[in-house]
């Protein structure tokens, strides 16, 4: 009978189950660290578009460290009635314990919120960064800037740094000093790589940054170096971050729509807890907007 359901894809409707059971159903949400702005934005999201179909959200913030990680996410599956992975450094998959996964009768639905594709996983919201990175190098070549820089995180994907190059490439603004830095995500990452930037591309005028808590941390580094932006280097960060408006100059994002993210998401579970079984991934795309203020 279980290889029956596995091979028909059948799901059993969790959301009739926790209706007849009386208890409200409940979105299991990883994360790898609550202390980054943009998880917390995030979360806060998820809840409230949960709240609205009167679900509950659990959060887990599994860290950096892979047994650790692995024993909060076996405590938290029991409890669930569905599970929302994160893009981050860690691979959550394969922290989860097998009978999570699809290839397991009955196992939880898995959506992945702007991460890495796996034939493990039921469905996938995913963010069109490269149409938000070429928008973003249109508005600084608009403005007349022609050494474009990239700061990377060290656990990034190859899609930022080859949409990077590929524009560079196709628009002949090629430079051969244009180094390749990647830092951890964080404020302090930001600056040692905006320090490093500064050492070996000094004729850079533009960076664009992989997230809004780098760039931060990008814009202390030059104002100490006594780099004026936007007047000697123009700093794009992304994430959209309400922190990015605190800070002098305020800094110009490509700003993650988290509340549209979350209801893909959350209408994504809301589908697979239904019971409709597939083989294939379902996928919604979510854009990226750049919000220009005053950084670049």
């Amino acid at each position: 009978m279980l290889a029956a359901a596995h091979e028909l894809s059948y799901r059993p409707n969790r959301h009739a189950q926790s209706m007849v059971q009386g208890r409200t159903t409940t979105i299991g949400l990883v994360l790898e660290d609550l202390g980054n702005p943009y998880f917390a934005e995030l979360a806060s999201a998820v809840s409230r578009v949960a709240a609205g179909r009167d679900w509950s959200v659990l959060l887990c913030d599994i860290g950096t460290d892979p047994e650790a990680g692995r024993t909060q996410l076996a405590s938290i599956v029991t409890r669930v009635d569905a599970l929302a992975l994160t893009g981050c450094g860690t691979d959550t998959l394969a922290l989860l314990p097998d009978s999570v996964l699809r290839a397991g009768a009955f196992g939880l639905p898995l959506l992945m919120l702007d991460g890495p594709a796996h034939d493990r996983l039921d469905a996938r919201v995913v963010l069109d960064v490269a149409s938000g990175m070429t928008a973003a190098m249109d508005h600084l070549v608009s403005t007349g800037r022609r050494r474009i820089a990239f700061i990377d995180s060290i656990a990034g994907s190859d899609e930022r740094r080859e949409t990077h190059a590929a524009y560079l490439r196709e628009h002949d603004l090629d430079w051969a000093g244009c180094p390749d830095i990647s830092e951890e995500e964080t404020a302090d990452g930001g600056a040692r790589a905006a320090e490093r930037l500064m050492r070996e591309a000094p004729d850079a005028d533009a960076v664009l940054v992989y997230n809004d808590v780098m760039a931060i941390g990008v814009l202390k580094a030059l104002r100490r170096l006594g780099r004026p932006v936007p007047e000697q280097v123009a700093v794009i960060g992304m994430d959209g971050l309400e922190v990015g408006r605190l800070v002098s100059p305020e800094l110009t994002t490509l700003s993650i729509d988290k509340p549209a993210l979350a209801e893909a998401a959350v209408t994504l579970l809301e589908e697979l807890l239904a019971g409709s079984g597939t083989t294939t991934t379902r996928e919604q795309v979510v854009g990226l907007d750049l919000l220009v203020r005053e950084s670049g």
